[in-house]
């Protein structure tokens, strides 16, 4: 679709409605970012950390002194 077809079609709209197409068009240029920005970084894999952090054993045990808060 051509610029001319898109400007024929807004001319025939009247000026109250304007703001609503304003509107719609940023949420247009809106969805247009969001997916550039998923196409734009690669997706990171599954695992990539594994082996490199490190969990003490006593993970899950109550911190000393908070026993009464448990």
């Amino acid at each position: 679709m051509s610029y001319e077809v898109l400007e024929k079609q807004i001319r025939t709209i009247p000026e109250e409605y304007f703001p609503e197409v304003f509107n719609f068009l940023e949420l247009l240029k809106y969805k247009i970012l969001v997916q550039q920005q998923k196409t734009a970084r690669p997706l990171r894999k599954l695992g990539g950390y594994e082996g490199q952090i490190k969990i003490s054993n006593d993970f899950d045990a109550i911190p000393e002194g908070f026993e009464e808060y448990l």
